[in-house]
C-alpha cells in the first residue's frame, strides 16, 4: 500500500498473509479451531453494497427529518467506515458493519471538561461538554425543548442521554418509517431495492438489521459521533516505511456514552452528560500501518485466527472467550505491531517476525499476561510510546491509563486465566512459544500492564 492510500474511507476484504514455509499452517489452523475463518469476495460484494445502498437512503432521509424537526443540528452524509469490516480483520460472514456518521450543533461553541469519578479520580477518555456561548442555545428551541442543554451548578453542558433518546433515535424512527415498504418509490418505473430495517438501541450505537430478499441479514452499527476536533499529524517516515514524514489528518469524535445503570463510580450528576473521546480514526490508522509490511501482516492473521477462536470457545462458554471482545483482540494486536514492528528501544536492531506462528505466540502470550494481571490498557490513553507514532497528538497528552477489564464483572476477569488453557490445547503445534523476544515479554508485563 502507498503511503497515500492510508486512511481510505472504503472496506476491506480481509487477505492473511502466511510467509512461504508456513503455507500449511493455514490449513492447520482452519481444521484445529473448526469453525471457517474466511469467505468468498462474491458474499463481501454483496454485503458491502447492501451496507452501503441502505446507509446512502438512510442518511439522506435522516438529513431531511434533521432539517424538519431540529434547527441547527447538521448530519453529515458521508458516513465513516470503521471496524473490523473497515479494518480486514472479519471472519466468518460479512454479515456485520460499523460506521461513524458525523454531526454538528451549529453555532454552538464547545469546551471539552474533564470527568472524574466519586473517588475524586481522572476518568482517562471520558468528558463533558460545556456549553460556551449559552445565548446561542436560544436559537435551538427545539433541542432546548427535548432536554438536550442541562444547567448544572450554573454551567450549561450537553445531555447525552436527551441528545440520543429524544432526537436521534426520534429521527432514526421517522426516517426509517418513511423507507418502509408500504413507502418505497418506484425508481424508473421499477421499484428500487427493498430494505426491511429494524432499529435496536446500545447507547452510543444504534443497532439497524437490513433484511433484502438477495442478501443474507446484514447487521449495521450505526454511531452518531460529534465532530470536536481534527488534528494534523506529521507520522514518521520509518512507520510508514517511507524517506520522508507524511502529514495525514486525524478527525476527532464525541460519543454519546450515558450510563442507564447503577454504576458507583460516576456522579449521579454526570451519568446523562457523559461523552467518550472516540480514537477509532487513529485506531484505523494502526491497521492501515499492516498492509504496508509483511511482519505487520502476520499480526493481522494472528488477530482473526484469535477471533475465529474466541468465536469457537464461547460456544462452549470458555471463560477467557466470555471475556474477550473483538476489541480486546484488537488491543492486543495493536500492542504487537507497536512492541515487534516499530523502531523503538524495546526490541534490538534488526529484529523481525519470521511468520503467522511467531506473532500468534507473542499474540497469545499477551493474552495469557493480561488474565494473570487481570489487565488490559486502552491503546490510546496513558500509552507511553503513542508518540513514536502520533507525535503530539491529543491522546499523547492523556497521561492515566484505562483499563478495559475495568467495565466487565469481576469473576468472569478473575475466571479468565482457567479458560486460556483450553485456548493454547486447541492451537496446540500451531505457535512459537519458546523462542520468543525475553525483552519484549517482561516490556509488556512490567510497563505496558502496570495501572
Amino acid at each position: 500500500m502507498a503511503a497515500e492510500e492510508l486512511f481510505a474511507n472504503t472496506w476491506r476484504f480481509p487477505d492473511d498473509l502466511f510467509p512461504t514455509h508456513e503455507v500449511s499452517l493455514r490449513y492447520q489452523i482452519q481444521e484445529k479451531i473448526s469453525i471457517p475463518i474466511d469467505f468468498t469476495r462474491y458474499l463481501w460484494e454483496k454485503a458491502c453494497f447492501v451496507a452501503d445502498d441502505v446507509l446512502r437512503i438512510i442518511l439522506t432521509e435522516l438529513q431531511k427529518q434533521a432539517e424538519k424537526n431540529f434547527e441547527g443540528l447538521t448530519i453529515d452524509r458521508n458516513f465513516i467506515r470503521q471496524g473490523s469490516a473497515r479494518q480486514g480483520l472479519k471472519i466468518e460472514s460479512p454479515d456485520e458493519f460499523d460506521v461513524i456518521v458525523p454531526f454538528k450543533i451549529e453555532g454552538l461553541r464547545l469546551q471539552e471538561v474533564r470527568l472524574w469519578d466519586t473517588a475524586g479520580q481522572y476518568l482517562p477518555g471520558q468528558i463533558r461538554l460545556r456549553v460556551m456561548n449559552d445565548e446561542q442555545i436560544d436559537m435551538l428551541p427545539k433541542l432546548q425543548r427535548e432536554g438536550v442543554f442541562e444547567m448544572v451548578n450554573g454551567t450549561r453542558f450537553l445531555n447525552t442521554k436527551a441528545l440520543q433518546e429524544q432526537v436521534f433515535k426520534s429521527l432514526m424512527d421517522k426516517a426509517l418509517d418513511e423507507l418502509s415498504p408500504s413507502n418505497t418509490k418506484r425508481v424508473g418505473g421499477r421499484p428500487s431495492n427493498v430494505y426491511y430495517v429494524t432499529r435496536g438501541s446500545r447507547p452510543p450505537t444504534m443497532d439497524l438489521t437490513v433484511q433484502v430478499e438477495f442478501q443474507d441479514t446484514v447487521f449495521v452499527d450505526f454511531v452518531p459521533a460529534l465532530v470536536l476536533d481534527s488534528e494534523t499529524i506529521s507520522i514518521p517516515g520509518a512507520i510508514i516505511s517511507s524517506s520522508h514524514d507524511k502529514a495525514i489528518n486525524f478527525p476527532r469524535f464525541g460519543l454519546m456514552k450515558w450510563i442507564n445503570k447503577e454504576n458507583a463510580d460516576i456522579c449521579e450528576k454526570d451519568k446523562e452528560l457523559r461523552w467518550r473521546n472516540c480514537s477509532s480514526a487513529y485506531e484505523k490508522f494502526m491497521f492501515d500501518l499492516c498492509f504496508m509490511n509483511r511482519e505487520r501482516r502476520y499480526i493481522m492473521a494472528s488477530c482473526r485466527i484469535m477471533k475465529a477462536l474466541v468465536k469457537r470457545l464461547k460456544e462452549r462458554q470458555n471463560q477467557a472467550a466470555v471475556l474477550l471482545t473483538s476489541y480486546h483482540l484488537k488491543t492486543i494486536a495493536m500492542y504487537c505491531i507497536l512492541l515487534l514492528t516499530i523502531p523503538t528501544v524495546i526490541v534490538p536492531s534488526g529484529f523481525h517476525i519470521a511468520g503467522v506462528r511467531e506473532a500468534l505466540g507473542y499474540f497469545l502470550t499477551f493474552i495469557n499476561l493480561s488474565f494473570e494481571k487481570k489487565c488490559l490498557p486502552d491503546f490510546f490513553l496513558g500509552n507511553e510510546n503513542l508518540g513514536k507514532i502520533f507525535p503530539d497528538s491529543h491522546f499523547t497528552k492523556i497521561r492515566v491509563k484505562y483499563n478495559l477489564f475495568e467495565k466487565e464483572n469481576t469473576r468472569l476477569v478473575e475466571a479468565a486465566k482457567y479458560g486460556f488453557p483450553e485456548m493454547q490445547k486447541v492451537l496446540y503445534g500451531c505457535y512459537e512459544d519458546n523462542n520468543l523476544n525475553a525483552r519484549v515479554i517482561s516490556y509488556f508485563r512490567d510497563r505496558i500492564l502496570t495501572i
